[in-house]
């Protein structure tokens, strides 16, 4: 049986490939519409997976499918990509002085609920609760930003408040999961951070991100529109796309290999393509990318997590989704209450409230590095009911305001 699937093994990873892009198309066109994010499907489907694969052949069939690893991995380069893609900075510069209040109770409140959550009513330890926490700053819009488009909210000062609040969110989470992935070992061995070597770790941590950043921005402003005219002259059949993916890649496995991660790397390499008017109008094409790879990532999320983990989590996620809910409305509503008033706080809140994409990024981290288990069995619960919270409390909120 080993022999047949050592030899078979690209052959079982292209089957397991067309297997899974049918169960995808299948979700996609089944939850269309509906409240369950897709995203909670996905994961479904890696679980189902690799418990298939233990009970028909063992473990060692894991090792044989790299393929699916890989396109996990550019998944979540994708994902991270087009989240960097879409992020309007000359806007958000603008908005920062309205946006910055709100952000930073919004971060500090969220997160320490997140981890108080985690640390006390999942009796977790301190390192997993530290990736919950951070987890839990971050916010997905898109369930949100769909409604207040339906309304004809969006355009307002309100709706750009929504986004410009959204940004920041993506771009502090990104970086507090720069810097707990690279205290990691430490935070891991329970070493206490007030220590020689943990500011050493810090600061290379930060002193690797602003590097990147650095040449993220030298790229973005030099490199890059020259590269893109390049191409665009010299176009038969979207080469700009290749030009740009590639740099994504690129960028993206350098920011690996220097210790921080591909998440880090693909959401600067987003940032860097963002202000070039010429690569938005290839997004189209960049959004059918994204659309066929970032459903592996979180396939690859389930096939890291036994089923096991599920078991007798309910409860305890259940807890860690009010601490989710109440984070992000006293987080955003307190201090937008002075600016908005009580109905216009509560609304940007409950607008903020689910997460998704981002924050199954950060559990991903942690899982690599050691977190435990039944915290992203938790977060998996809590992405699916804050979306459903939103989808639910906004469009009567909208109507109200």
């Amino acid at each position: 049986m080993n022999g047949f699937i050592e030899h078979h093994a690209s052959t079982l990873a292209l089957l397991a490939v067309g297997v899974l892009l049918i169960a995808i198309l299948l979700v996609r066109v089944g939850l269309r519409g509906r409240w369950l994010p897709p995203m909670v499907a996905y994961i479904g489907l890696g679980l189902l997976l690799g418990f298939v694969l233990d009970r028909a052949a063992g473990e060692e069939v894991r090792t044989v499918l790299p393929g699916l690893r890989l396109l996990a991995e550019a998944g979540l380069v994708m994902l991270l990509f087009k989240a960097g893609l879409e992020a309007d900075l000359k806007d958000l510069r603008a908005q920062l002085p309205n946006a910055l209040g709100i952000w930073f109770w919004n971060v500090v409140i969220s997160g320490l609920a997140g981890y108080a959550a985690a640390r006390w009513w999942l009796d977790l330890d301190a390192f997993s609760s530290l990736f919950v926490g951070v987890a839990m700053t971050a916010t997905s819009v898109g369930v949100s930003v769909g409604l207040w488009q339906d309304a004809g909210r969006l355009d307002s000062h309100e709706g750009s408040l929504l986004l410009d609040l959204a940004e920041l969110d993506d771009l502090s989470t990104i970086v507090l999961m720069a810097v707990l992935v690279g205290m990691a070992p430490l935070l891991a061995a329970g070493e206490s951070l007030i220590q020689p070597e943990a500011g050493v770790v810090l600061l290379q941590v930060v002193g690797t991100l602003v590097g990147f950043l650095v040449l993220a921005g030298v790229f973005s402003v030099w490199l890059e529109p020259r590269l893109t005219a390049f191409f665009e002259r010299h176009e038969t059949d979207h080469e700009p796309v290749i030009l740009v993916v590639a740099v994504g890649f690129l960028i993206a496995a350098l920011a690996e290999l220097a210790g921080l991660s591909l998440a880090i790397g693909a959401f600067l390499a987003g940032l860097a393509f963002s202000r070039d008017n010429r690569v938005a109008r290839e997004r189209p094409v960049i959004r059918g990318l994204y659309d066929f790879f970032s459903p592996f990532f979180f396939v690859g999320l389930g096939l890291m997590v036994e089923l096991d983990a599920f078991a007798g989590v309910l409860l305890p996620a259940a807890l860690l989704l009010v601490a989710a809910i109440g984070g992000k409305l006293l987080g955003v509503g307190l201090p937008a209450r002075r600016r908005l008033g009580g109905a216009g706080a509560l609304l940007l809140a409950a607008s903020m409230v689910p997460r998704s994409e981002i924050a199954m990024v950060v559990m991903q981290r942690g899982l690599q590095v050691g977190v435990d288990e039944r915290a992203f069995a938790a977060m998996v619960v809590v992405s699916a009911g804050t979306v459903l919270f939103g989808a639910l409390l906004v469009p009567g909120l909208l109507r109200r305001t």
